[in-house]
């Protein structure tokens, strides 16, 4: 592999050459430090998605706001550049020191005063070269995996002590901090990312009535729709187990799958197994995935595991009826009955007795989405992006 592939960073595009070493040294130059942006058969995952609207969110006066992925570059990596970020890649496997020795490089050459790291290569490089170079450093935790691997808890014994700041996306994820990555309750804070409000298009009937037509969904049939990449804690099978009960009870219904990833295969084969083929669409991965959500008449959320996906803040914000499991962020931020039916994860019978209500009560179908899009508003982005900025200051402040 080799060195670290120089790539610009986002302000630096939006100021030109002339005059930014100067321009540089009156902002703060944040490193956005992550393991990757979705892996080889990912297009894109959660962590990417939000860096594609925080990088231009933050407030470019203050803020040098640069990107960098521990792995190489790949195929997410080549849909961020599509997008205009333009990120740096360290380029190692997770043990090899030369992530440590391109880091120290990196820090040096952008005169990094702050590194924001996600994901535990990230994290741990990015803790080690900020305890060398006296850089303050933000953990942040998007998950709740409830078990640390085991070649990562040594580290996580020495380095959470270190921790200075965390951010979590859920209160579970908090926890997790806590127990399993030993850091100091005190330092680790819940941060509900939510989505740019004023990013979310408005699709109109005519192209949802074309787009369930291009996808084979028949007239008076019904869209269950799940998004999000194809692993296998996100519970597309138990949601696929639920669809066979509601067609054994003869509701007429059909199921949209979009995202792509590693569990992909093993999707398709179980839906083929169990004559599937017809009621389950496996759409890939969605650029305009904004406008293909508006078309579910439910919107499913049956991962085991999560700390609260930006899909769910997308549902809510066009106001779709939400049928999920309780996992993590999702039961912190839904209430069952109000603004989402609710299961506990893995419950494929109660999964189809929610989703068989909502299919067969208009009424239901549209509290739940005015419920929905009410509690949309809790969760503009902005407001996560105001509160980065201030713990960037404080950190400034503090280590200054």
């Amino acid at each position: 592999m080799s060195e670290v592939i120089p790539r610009g960073g986002l302000n630096d595009h939006a100021y030109g050459v002339a005059g930014l070493n100067d321009l540089n040294d009156l902002m703060i130059t944040i490193l956005q430090l992550c393991e990757h942006f979705g892996g080889e058969k990912a297009s894109l995952h959660g962590v990417a998605r939000g860096f594609q609207w925080w990088l231009p969110a933050f407030d470019k006066t203050e803020f040098r706001v640069l990107l960098c992925s521990r792995k190489a570059r790949d195929k997410a990596a080549e849909e961020m550049e599509r997008l205009g970020l333009t990120p740096f890649y360290l380029g190692y496997g997770k043990f090899d020191l030369r992530n440590l020795t391109s880091l120290l490089k990196l820090l040096d050459a952008e005169k990094i005063d702050i590194i924001h790291a996600h994901g535990y290569g990230a994290c741990t490089w990015g803790r080690i070269a900020g305890l060398i170079k006296g850089i303050p450093v933000i953990v942040h935790e998007r998950c709740n995996t409830l078990v640390v691997p085991w070649y990562q808890r040594p580290i996580e014994w020495i380095l959470g002590k270190t921790t200075k700041l965390a951010l979590a996306v859920s209160e579970s994820s908090r926890q997790f901090c806590i127990e399993k990555r030993y850091m100091k309750a005190d330092v680790v804070k819940v941060l509900y990312h939510g989505i740019l409000m004023k990013d979310i298009p408005r699709i109109d009937e005519q192209w949802k009535q074309h787009s369930r037509k291009e996808h084979g969904t028949k007239a008076g049939e019904k869209v269950i729709g799940i998004v999000g990449r194809l692993e296998s804690h996100k519970g597309h099978i138990d949601a696929f187990k639920a669809l066979v009960r509601l067609l054994e009870k003869d509701v007429s219904a059909c199921m949209w799958v979009v995202g792509d990833g590693a569990y992909a295969d093993v999707l398709r084969e179980w839906v083929a197994e169990n004559g599937l083929e017809k009621k389950v669409q496996f759409l890939g991965f969605r650029r305009d995935a904004l406008g293909v959500i508006q078309c579910f008449d439910v919107h499913l959320f049956p991962s085991h595991m999560e700390g609260t996906p930006n899909t769910l803040y997308e549902a809510m914000a066009v106001g779709n009826a939400i049928v999920a499991s309780t996992a993590d962020g999702q039961g912190e931020i839904l209430t069952d009955g109000k603004d989402a039916l609710m299961f506990e994860p893995g419950d494929d019978e109660k999964m189809a007795g929610l989703l068989g209500r909502i299919l067969g009560d208009k009424d239901l179908e549209n509290r739940l989405r005015d419920a929905s899009r009410q509690l949309s508003g809790t969760f503009d982005g902005m407001n996560a992006i105001h509160k980065m900025e201030e713990y960037y200051r404080g950190l400034m402040k503090r280590d200054g």
